[in-house]
């Protein structure tokens, strides 16, 4: 169902090559085991426990997770990658998409909609995300973290982030796997979101939403930390990256969405 090739996969915490043990069974050399899903054909490389995060973020992570699958159950639409959204077709534009492609932080729909309605057919699409979501998938899928990627080093052309950078407990971490695996000449394009704190809260919530439960630790229901524009794009140097391009395109008077064009200066 989904076509990856074994020799792209390596370890996702220690980046060890991988031995297959069968058809539906890879392992790294420290013993840790990595299972197809029998029921669609996908890889599962998500940790146990990220080392990254200690205990009380670990919990807050699992928390996240269960607040994206109601909403994204209670209201679908309101994710980015559901619908033709002008911010996302304009997402799809900035990305450029050629060659091979993996977008960080797929969603749980069949594709996102910044790749579904820009969509190049001589482009071969790879999409990551820790919910399983609707399957099959329109592009192939492993289940992952964005900070712990199972893929070679500069194995592909462009990677993405459609607005899913802001739910990492360590986005440092993220930014600098997701410039790993591109390659020397490609680029990492990342969506981010920013809202001011001026910013009024909605008048009204449906009931699903108020009887979420804010993570210790996080700034709501849905993101571990939110991030301004400077403080974001101050982070690209100490991660190995270099800022080419920048897009800005302004929402209202309180948000903006930015889209950074990154390159690895390893």
């Amino acid at each position: 169902m989904y076509d990856i090739p074994i020799d792209y996969f390596v370890s996702p915490i220690t980046k060890s090559s991988l031995i297959q043990k069968n058809e539906n069974l890879l392992a790294d050399n420290d013993g840790c085991e990595f299972h197809k899903n029998k029921e669609h054909g996908f890889w599962n490389f998500l940790p146990n426990r990220s080392p990254l995060y200690n205990e009380e973020e670990w919990l807050s992570f699992q928390k996240l997770i269960k607040n994206f699958v109601i909403s994204y159950d209670k209201d679908p639409s309101k994710n980015v990658s559901y619908n033709a959204r002008p911010d996302a077709l304009l997402f799809g534009d900035f990305c450029k998409y050629h060659g091979e492609v993996l977008d960080i932080g797929c969603g749980p729909h069949p594709v996102p909609s910044y790749i579904k309605f820009k969509r190049k057919e001589d482009v071969k699409y790879f999409g990551i995300d820790v919910l399983i979501g609707e399957q099959p998938k329109e592009h192939n899928f492993i289940q992952a973290m964005g900070e712990h990627l199972p893929f070679k080093d500069g194995l592909f052309d462009i990677t993405i982030s459609g607005t899913s950078i802001l739910h990492y407990v360590d986005v440092k971490a993220g930014i600098r796997e997701a410039l790993r695996v591109t390659k020397k000449e490609g680029y990492l394009c990342i969506w981010l979101g920013v809202k001011s704190d001026e910013a009024p809260p909605p008048t009204e919530s449906p009931e699903w939403y108020k009887s979420l439960e804010i993570p210790d630790g996080a700034e709501n229901p849905f993101h571990y930390k939110r991030y301004t524009e400077e403080y974001f794009e101050g982070l690209f140097e100490e991660c190995n990256g270099i800022l080419i391009e920048k897009e800005v395109h302004v929402v209202d008077k309180w948000r903006k969405n930015i889209f950074f064009r990154l390159r690895n200066n390893n």
